[in-house]
């Protein structure tokens, strides 16, 4: 009998692992589809085919993320990831389209690819092309389409290629050796057109345009403009017209001064000489002219400046090639974005700025259409005035009346549709590009460290400061019983859950906490986690160049505020609840900073100490720091050193860490800061117990040898610097990365590499070696023996720092280590584990397989090296939970905690416990996607489910008292009447 109680524990694990409430699915979880910040020249609207009178919004964004968006309410109809990791790729990102045509084409490196407009699937694809630099659809007389495509192989070759629009056959190429920098491509009056920049001996480029014969590609006329003396770079190139409606080539000097324009096939260049405003340095000129068919050549001349922006409308003369200045637009102050759209014969632009939109046609300068525009916000943090760029589609409905649709990138890179001057949605895509995340408390905070105070102070002092405190709390009774109504209606009719209340509010369960993520663009946001992570508030603290990312160190509450550093030594300090910035250091002082690590003196104060490339810190202020405190550096060589704080404002190196020659530090994992640990031993089957190695400093570093194709792994003591355990895997790809995870006592890591597959052939077991992707994990124990506590067991005092030696110099801490490898279907980018307030809960690992777009919860159980291998379990094995270990690891449905849902790439997790020890919070977040939910390893055991029939429940007890209420009397009066009658 008590074997069979025991399989049945064995069974129900996996199903308790990720037991959740069948009505909390999609309701506890959230996730933030993005697809990156929408890039001008791949943005559009787009008919799906050609009987379509709907369009849908296209955009190949910054993150190489190709989409379609419902411009009604801004959802995702489909989307690709064409780069699994954009910070990668430099290449620039090409898509263009046909007008009514069923395919959409793009380009990104090396890679052409066709997709269908409606849903998203790939029709075809060519690869090892070069780089793509011009990416043209067209459409022949006869009304098949065909693609140009502009590629540039090493050095400065270009090649032209003419693919067939159904299949991608290549059906001929130009190769041009001259040594021309190639640079785009235009198609007028049945002509192609390839445009390069040959250089001269004053360091200035002159354009050649070639003729091509569009059947066979033979150049036919070859066309050199004089323009060395503004040319000098690729960015003096304005506008490359690539269809006869807009056959032109515009460019500029670099200084702004003067404005070029030729139309292809036309020898005569127009000169417009640009007139500054207000005497304002120009930042930038755009070129907006029309690409649809059947549209006279109108063009606009946008000028930016810092304060203000203007435009100027220009028609070009196709036959004679000149271009002739039609009005000016008045200057505006503050950033700006035209857009150019067509219907019919007539040719629109959209004016966009902060405060309206407005509406013109090219043929007059009188306004067509006028909107008021608010200003887009969260929670009263507005972000800057202004416009980055924008689409739009206009649609005449009579004479005066117009429908105006426009899509708007904002300085914060959320993407804004109106519809005159209506906001439709908002796509918060300024949220791609995480690169730090922490959870931190609505409000609780100040109490805490209050109650520390009270804690440290004698008694007197402690009590003045309670009874302060609850005179202070007394100004929130009147609300307190304003929301009794409320908390009767959510606790016992079900009406509505702690995660759907509006506002700031804390719930009792510690489920509605505020996520604060830092994004590369050096964007500060805070999301409700208990609210959908729904963004509260966005803010921007600092201006990254385009190339560059924010680098962020931490960030972390202080005295109810967030402290937010970077690694350059700034920081701020920031509201958490609105966002606002109450101090800024700007920091970058200090040329070879790498970081800055904030450390506690005794007092429970903050010091900031600097870390160099070099490995080095710096020094700090003399103050007395907490004894013990010890800080392990990484040079750029990759070895590590750790640093012991003393009192003399200079660091004492403690050790030093060197891999083997020709390895390389690939990944440092160290225990999370919350790892709690309810137990220091594992309790056997047999009531014996195996005493676990808990030691707050280890870390676990992995090295990779790139000429050997092998990876070792180490646990380090950082307090002494000791190696405690090494691994080496041979025939590892050493291209992708290591990841890892540590709590407790055990460190799980997923690799690429041989492994072996055991399994039993009669009374032998075979090894079978083969190459795949493997989730290895070691568990660290005192002694291999149960009751025993090792060979420091007998020791009443031990420092890690002055390990414990025999006479033969053999170390005698070392931890007795338990390792299994599982084989896994793909590689995983993000290992973490859950956490909850004491630590009871047994832990789960939290992993994502970008091959199935999910986040994972994997029982720790479930993975515990102490399977037995080649054997069934014994009994006392089984009471454990412990089964017949087996090389492969099949993933349960069950622990998909995504759901059904396609995340893209998972970077890293964050998790935090909440009010109940069943429940640990998760934020997972990558270069994209954000995934958020809430994880109970083994059940919510200590919380009800919404399905629960509270008020069932309470009827229940109302109805019993009242029987009892009623009954009482009766029986009482029974009672008398019988013992009368004895």
């Amino acid at each position: 009998m008590r074997f069979c109680y025991a399989w049945l524990l064995v069974l129900s694990i996996p199903s308790l692992a990720l037991a959740i409430f069948a009505d909390e699915a999609y309701h506890i979880d959230y996730h933030h589809a993005l697809l990156g910040t929408p890039q001008p020249h791949t943005t559009f609207f787009h008919r799906p085919s050609a009987i379509s009178k709907a369009s849908l919004l296209y955009t190949l964004s910054d993150k190489f993320v190709l989409g379609a968006v419902n411009p009604k309410d801004g959802s995702i109809i489909w989307r690709q990831r064409l780069v699994d990791k954009a910070s990668n790729e430099t290449g620039k990102a090409l898509l263009n389209a046909a007008d009514g045509d069923n395919t959409i084409y793009s380009a990104v490196n090396e890679e052409i690819q066709a997709w269908d407009a409606a849903d998203g699937r790939s029709v075809w694809e060519l690869r090892g092309t070069g780089r793509t630099i011009a990416l043209e659809v067209l459409t022949a007389d006869g009304g098949q389409k065909f693609v140009i495509a502009l590629n540039k192989e090493e050095g400065k070759t270009g090649i032209v290629r003419k693919l067939a629009a159904e299949t991608g056959e290549v059906l001929w190429e130009l190769k041009d050796d001259s040594g021309d920098t190639p640079l785009g491509l235009s198609f007028s009056k049945g002509i192609f057109h390839y445009i390069s920049l040959r250089p001269t001996l004053l360091n200035g480029y002159k354009i050649r345009i070639a003729a091509l014969d569009p059947l066979t590609g033979v150049q036919s006329v070859i066309t050199t403009l004089s323009s060395d003396h503004e040319v000098t770079s690729l960015d003096s190139i304005l506008f490359i017209g690539n269809n006869h409606v807009s056959p032109l080539i515009v460019w500029t000097d670099k200084d702004f001064k003067t404005v070029k324009v030729n139309v292809i096939g036309k020898k005569h260049v127009s000169s417009i000489n640009v007139r500054l405003k207000n005497d304002e340095e120009i930042n930038r000129i755009t070129i907006h002219a029309p690409h649809a068919v059947g549209v006279p050549s109108h063009f606009l001349v946008h000028y930016q400046t810092r304060l203000s922006h203007w435009a100027e409308i220009y028609h070009a003369n196709l036959e004679s090639g000149a271009v002739e200045k039609a009005f000016d637009l008045p200057t505006i102050g503050g950033p700006g974005a035209f857009a150019t759209s067509t219907h019919g014969t007539n040719v629109y632009f959209t004016r966009n700025t902060g405060f309206e939109g407005t509406l013109l046609s090219s043929v007059q300068s009188d306004i067509l259409g006028r909107w008021p525009v608010r200003s887009h916000g969260h929670s009263g943090s507005e972000d800057r005035q202004g416009v980055i760029h924008a689409v739009s589609e206009v649609v005449a409905k009579g004479e005066s009346k117009f429908a105006v649709r426009s899509a708007l990138v904002l300085p914060s890179g959320d993407w804004k549709l109106l519809q005159n001057g209506k906001t439709l949605w908002v796509r918060p895509e300024g949220l791609a590009g995480i690169v730090a995340a922490a959870f931190v408390e609505p409000s609780g905070e100040a109490l805490a460290e209050e109650l520390a105070l009270e804690s440290h102070s004698n008694i007197f002092t402690a009590y003045l400061c309670r009874l302060r405190r609850h005179v202070r709390d007394l100004r929130h009774f009147p609300g307190w019983v304003q929301s009794l109504p409320f908390r009767i209606r959510r606790n016992v009719l079900g009406q509505i859950s702690p995660f759907e209340v509006q506002g700031h509010a804390v719930d009792g369960f510690g489920f509605r906490k505020i996520v604060i993520v830092a994004t590369e663009r050096g964007r500060l946001m805070g999301l409700d986690v208990g609210n959908q992570g729904e963004l509260m508030w966005s803010t921007q603290l600092l201006d990254v160049p385009v190339q560059q990312k924010w680098e962020v160190a931490n960030i972390e509450t202080e005295k109810g505020e967030l402290l937010i550093r970077g690694k350059k030594g700034e920081y701020w300090r920031i509201e958490k609840l609105t966002g606002k910035t109450i101090q800024h250091h700007p920091g970058g002082f200090v040329a070879d900073l790498k970081t800055a690590v904030s450390v506690l003196d005794a007092i429970g104060g903050k010091l900031l100490i600097s870390a160099h490339d070099d490995g080095s810190l710096g020094d700090y202020p003399e103050a007395k720091v907490r004894e013990g405190t010890l800080i392990v550096t990484q040079d750029i060589q990759g070895t590590l050193r750790g640093w012991s704080l003393t009192n003399d404002a200079r660091p004492a190196l403690a050790w030093e860490f060197v891999p083997a020659p020709y390895e390389t530090v690939a990944t440092i994992v160290a225990r999370p800061a919350n790892d709690p640990v309810a137990s220091i031993g594992k309790a056997l089957g047999d009531r014996n117990v195996l005493y676990k190695f808990l030691n707050p400093n280890i870390l676990f570093v992995a090295t990779v040898n790139f000429a050997a194709s092998t990876a070792t792994t180490y646990i380090l003591d950082s307090a002494s610097g000791q190696i405690l355990h090494t691994t080496l895997h041979s025939n590892v790809d050493t291209s992708r990365s290591i990841t890892a995870v540590m709590s407790e006592n055990w460190v799980a890591y997923s690799i690429f590499s041989d492994i072996i597959d055991i399994s039993q052939d009669g009374s032998k077991l075979v090894p079978q070696q083969s190459k795949g992707f493997q989730l290895v994990i070691s568990e660290l124990f005192e002694s291999q023996y149960p009751n025993d506590r090792g060979s420091l067991g007998s020791l009443q005092n031990f420092s890690s720092t002055y390990p414990v030696t025999t006479t033969r110099g053999e170390t005698l801490d070392l931890p007795y280590v338990v390792s299994q490898a599982y084989s896994i279907p793909g590689p995983i980018t993000l290992l973490s584990v859950t956490s909850t307030v004491q630590g009871i809960t047994p832990r789960s690992i939290l992993c994502f397989l970008p091959s199935l777009k999910s986040l994972i919860s994997i029982p720790r159980s479930v993975v515990d090296p102490r399977r037995p291998v080649g054997r069934d379990p014994v009994p006392a094995e089984l009471e454990e939970g412990l089964f017949r270990y087996t090389a492969l690891l099949e993933f349960d449905p069950k622990w998909v905690i995504s759901h059904k849902r396609d995340i893209l790439r998972l970077l890293k997790a964050v998790t935090s416990p909440s009010r109940l020890e069943s429940t640990s919070l998760v934020f997972a977040f990558g270069d994209v996607d954000i995934f958020g939910t809430r994880v109970a390893p083994i059940g919510g055991f200590d919380l009800l489910g919404k399905g629960f029939g509270k008020l069932q429940l309470v009827g229940t007890v109302v109805a019993l008292a009242l029987g009892t209420g009623v009954l009482a009397p009766m029986v009482r009066k029974k009672q008398i009447d019988g013992r009368w009658k004895t």
